[in-house]
């Protein structure tokens, strides 16, 4: 009897081991993804027709014209919410580039059901324009960005004309004011977790300070180039963009863009694929303006 007593009390410690075990895994599993992001979805909010695209592609399809779209990606994690990259919202300065079909970010987030209000942080990829001059539409966000980036855009840029190039001064003069009432985090160079769950990567060329943003998602990593790249054939041939300041500051930051990917996904910058063909890159269609990333 003895030892089937202890056969049996084995047994118990056993299997509460295990279950305490089960409960500790579970409960690790569940801390880990509360770190991640659960929610990613990217918003065609305006588009460029007809657009050169050599523009896109440095010396490449020279003749040949695609639609770009203008997006922003909204990423959520538990209850932090962030934009990467700005938009723009004043169309008199769209429609100086071309820009078309613009819809306001109110209704543009309405469909993945979120607010302009509701967006704590905002990623600046550089101060383009199209990237930068929506700082105004998100009341309640920081903005994290490259320090050089903005030394680049107050500083030294400005006196090259042809560095000025899609900058605009009333965006730049919004970043200042913005890092003067504290809602800007600046950042130097590759820098990992600036928030739970996201990092950020200098990749310069098209501008002096423009950065990649990584996040860690319940999906795996996902990066966002802004205009590091502006499509997938960028980045996968080697081609440089068809604008910005140094050619081999581009292409040296698709390796390190590359190396931060991984077997991750990355967004480009201005990629129609993105929309007219989403399932290819792993992405789920919304609709003809929306797409998921994460879900």
């Amino acid at each position: 009897m003895r030892p089937r007593r202890y056969l049996m009390k084995i047994k118990s410690i056993v299997a509460w081991t295990l279950a305490v075990l089960a409960i500790s895994v579970a409960f690790a599993t569940h801390e880990a993804n509360a770190q991640k992001f659960d929610k990613m979805y990217c918003v065609n909010f305006a588009t460029l027709a007809n657009y050169p695209l050599d523009a896109l592609l440095f010396g490449t399809g020279r003749g040949e014209k695609v639609n770009v779209p203008f997006q922003l990606c909204l990423a959520k994690s538990g209850n932090t919410v962030v934009s990467l990259d700005s938009g723009f919202t004043n169309m008199e300065i769209g429609q100086k580039w071309g820009a078309k079909d613009y819809v306001d970010y109110k209704t543009a987030f309405a469909k993945v059901g979120i607010k302009p209000e509701d967006v704590q942080y905002v990623t600046i990829g550089h101060m383009h324009w199209d990237h930068g001059g929506g700082l105004t539409a998100f009341p309640n966000a920081k903005f994290i960005v490259q320090t050089r980036e903005l030394e680049f855009a107050a500083g030294s840029m400005t006196q090259n004309k042809q560095a000025k190039a899609g900058f605009e001064v009333a965006d730049i003069l919004n970043l200042v004011k913005l890092n003067w009432e504290g809602r800007v985090i600046l950042v130097d160079g590759d820098v990992k977790d600036v928030i739970p769950g996201l990092s950020v990567y200098l990749t310069p060329g098209h501008t002096a300070g423009t950065q990649t943003v990584c996040l860690d998602t319940t999906k795996g990593n996902v990066c966002y180039t802004s205009d590091a790249v502006y499509m997938y054939r960028n980045i996968d041939e080697d081609i440089p963009l068809g604008f910005g300041l140094n050619l081999y500051q581009m292409v040296e930051s698709y390796k390190k863009i590359r190396a931060a990917v991984g077997k991750g996904t990355l967004i480009p910058g201005h990629e129609p694929l993105l929309y007219s063909e989403p399932e290819k890159h792993g992405l789920k269609k919304i609709d003809d303006r929306t797409i998921a990333v994460v879900e």
